[in-house]
């Protein structure tokens, strides 16, 4: 997705420009990528040695940032990848900002822990600090353990569903007064202007959303025939009034019977509306599916509004995982590239290896409009390393858990309450897109 171009932070540049070889592995060489084609090898051994389909692998293709991403290799060919991308996503009381996503970070199994998925990382968030490119980088996590080693810190969580026949009572809300709402079904690609209005509309109702144009929709509506898993093809339910989309909802039905009774699974992978009518009208409609049983959604913002709808949601068994992860490029540039709550005064010690410019003492000052971030050298009010300070960008982590999990040490008192009051962002942050 391309980011507009503009000096500081939203200058799009090329983050690996020339091959280079690791001092500590002469056997390695480090280059951007020509095309997916020198991924799909080290991908498809990575996870598991599936082959995706001719259509999946032209949808990621097409995504790739080729002079952004980078990959090691040997004489025998690449052995390691990963993929940048340019994104622009919600961050606290910024609104849409430039950040960094990473995405396929794979090591072939021939070469595991020899350290090329640190080099990779590495080398990618020094070049970012060079350029002074995007002051943020993302990433969606495969395995969770591996990436607070490098820094990243978990920004936002997210809920899974499953609404059973018997708990799919809604409560009911007042009317809006505006105009009437009505449904209709059809298939993504007709509905990517509709999808694509309420996604803009969407896209700064909380931390982690991201814009979604081009390529981006493409995927999030793309419905390869062979990555169906037995379940039927993807469909799109609208919201619209006079006027025009006040919400869509993705879903699929995967045929089951239950004592010679239908009970279809009607999973949800993507929903949103500009507005709480058109958000309950999609979920009663999705919960009154004709031969449908459960309703699943496997990623959904921990404070959804449907908790708050379902009469009962014990019964929806909500489940609350780890999600995107983030980390500072920059100290200085991310913290002030971002909202506060309230006014207020910190210095945070930071301790980051990885990335040895942040190393130090950092004074935040908070105000209704901006925040400055600089170099000190007054005492500290707080400690942490670049992995808390990651789970704190999007406003989704929260201060007082890390300090009485022994994560962050208060070295003033008072200063937790503080700064949990500056970085915790209502609604919690979320993002509906996996890169």
């Amino acid at each position: 997705m391309p980011v507009r171009a503009s000096s500081g932070i939203g200058r799009r540049c090329p983050v690996h420009s020339s091959s280079q070889r690791s001092p500590g592995s002469p056997d390695y060489e480090f280059r951007p990528p020509d095309d997916w084609s020198d991924f799909a090898g080290v991908v498809g051994l990575a996870y598991g040695g599936y082959d995706h389909s001719p259509d999946h692998r032209a949808v990621v293709a097409e995504l790739l940032e080729p002079k952004r991403s980078l990959l090691a290799r040997t004489a025998d060919g690449p052995c390691a990848t990963l993929a940048g991308y340019s994104l622009e996503m919600t961050l606290p009381g910024a609104g849409p900002s430039p950040v960094f996503g990473l995405g396929y970070v794979a090591v072939s199994p021939a070469h595991r822990r020899r350290g090329l998925m640190r080099e990779l990382v590495r080398r990618t968030l020094t070049d970012l600090h060079t350029a002074r490119a995007e002051p943020v980088a993302v990433l969606n996590s495969t395995e969770p353990g591996i990436y607070g080693r490098l820094g990243f810190g978990t920004a936002s969580q997210a809920v899974s569903l499953a609404v059973p026949v018997e708990a799919r009572e809604l409560a009911e809300i007042p009317a809006d007064g505006g105009p009437p709402l009505t449904l209709d079904v059809t298939s993504p690609a007709e509905a990517e202007a509709a999808v694509a209005a309420v996604c803009r509309g969407c896209l700064g109702e909380r931390p982690g959303m991201l814009r979604r144009e081009g390529a981006w929709l493409r995927r999030s509506l793309a419905d390869p025939p062979a990555d169906r898993g037995g379940a039927g093809r993807l469909l799109c339910m609208l919201a619209t009034d006079g006027t025009g989309p006040r919400g869509y909802a993705l879903y699929r039905l995967t045929a089951g019977w239950t004592r010679s009774y239908p009970r279809y699974t009607v999973s949800v992978h993507d929903l949103g509306a500009t507005d709480p009518a058109g958000y309950a009208l999609l979920w009663r409609a999705l919960l009154d599916i004709d031969l449908g049983g459960t309703v699943t959604a496997n990623a959904r913002p921990v404070d959804d509004p449907v908790l708050a709808l379902l009469t009962d949601p014990r019964s929806a068994a909500p489940t609350v995982r780890d999600q995107l992860y983030a980390r500072a490029v920059d100290v200085d540039r991310a913290l002030a590239g971002r909202g506060y709550a309230v006014e207020t005064e910190l210095v945070l010690e930071v301790s980051d290896p990885l990335c040895p410019w942040n190393e130090g003492r950092w004074r935040l000052i908070t105000g209704p409009a901006e925040a400055d971030c600089v170099r000190t050298r007054a005492a500290a009010d707080l400690a942490l390393t670049a992995r808390e300070l990651g789970s704190l960008l999007l406003g989704g982590g929260s201060v007082t858990q890390l300090a009485l999990a022994g994560r962050v040490t208060e070295l003033r008192p008072g200063a937790v309450r503080a700064a949990a009051a500056a970085f915790r962002h209502d609604p919690a942050p979320f993002c509906p897109v996996v890169f």
